[in-house]
């Protein structure tokens, strides 16, 4: 049996209630020093499952050629994730955001943690149509905010206005007055409005069937190392 120690306060409160409302009428507080005991029959519960977890997030994935970081116009971690996320899903254009990035990855050993640390969220990837008004209200979102991750398409911007220079798989034929519409893949946290995008809203959303954050890992598993480089893929110049 281990004892350790707990501080606890104790708060004396006197209250006179003369009708449903209450006041408060003095108040006195104290810290006692108290020892608890720490049953070591729940600590030979707990420990293994610790160890469990600790062997998980300290599993070495990869290594990293570089250090990545999040930023704007675009970033080497912002290529990185928003590359390797087309991977795994029938879509031309992946975006997420700036903010949904939590971490950087440095050089060297990457661990599951690591991937844990960089993206904590529960977020699954999804797949939404997007007619002409909606990809339009997209590319002006990620131009006017001067960059956020987005992979498949390189886009030219300055503050009067901007041109999508290029869209991956869209072919000659790709006709938005048709009826043809681009697949963005994306999170569903984003699909859902989130951080204003409100282009996805009310869009059917096709579940990919996999966590953002299980693309990331199951991505680094496969390598033995990994890098990012920067492509110009959006380009914000002066007015011209």
């Amino acid at each position: 049996m281990k004892l350790k120690n707990y501080t606890i306060y104790i708060v004396a409160i006197i209250i006179i209630a003369c009708s449903p409302s209450y006041n408060l009428q003095s108040y006195n507080a104290e810290v006692i020093e108290v020892q608890s005991p720490v049953d070591s029959t729940v600590l030979a519960i707990i420990t293994p499952y610790q160890n469990g977890i600790e062997s998980q997030m300290n599993e070495v994935l990869c290594v990293s050629e570089m250090e990545m970081k999040k930023g704007r116009p675009e970033s080497l971690l912002g290529n990185f994730v928003t590359d390797l996320c087309l991977n795994y899903a029938d879509a031309h254009v992946c975006v997420m955001n700036t903010g949904g990035l939590r971490s950087a990855l440095q050089k060297g050993n990457i661990t599951r943690g690591d991937i844990y640390t960089l993206m904590p969220f529960e977020n699954e990837l999804v797949v939404l149509e997007l007619d002409i008004e909606s990809f339009k209200g997209l590319v002006d979102y990620i131009t006017k905010r001067g960059g956020e991750p987005f992979s498949g398409m390189k886009l030219k911007a300055s503050s009067i206005g901007y041109d999508i220079e290029e869209v991956s798989g869209m072919e000659d034929f790709f006709d938005f007055n048709k009826g043809d519409k681009i697949r963005v893949l994306t999170s569903d946290y984003l699909a859902n409005g989130g951080d204003k995008m409100w282009f996805f809203k009310d869009k059917e959303q096709n579940k990919v069937g996999i966590k953002l954050r299980d693309a990331i890992i199951d991505h680094c598993s496969k390598s033995d190392t990994i890098s990012s480089k920067l492509d110009n893929r959006l380009i914000i110049t002066e007015n011209e």
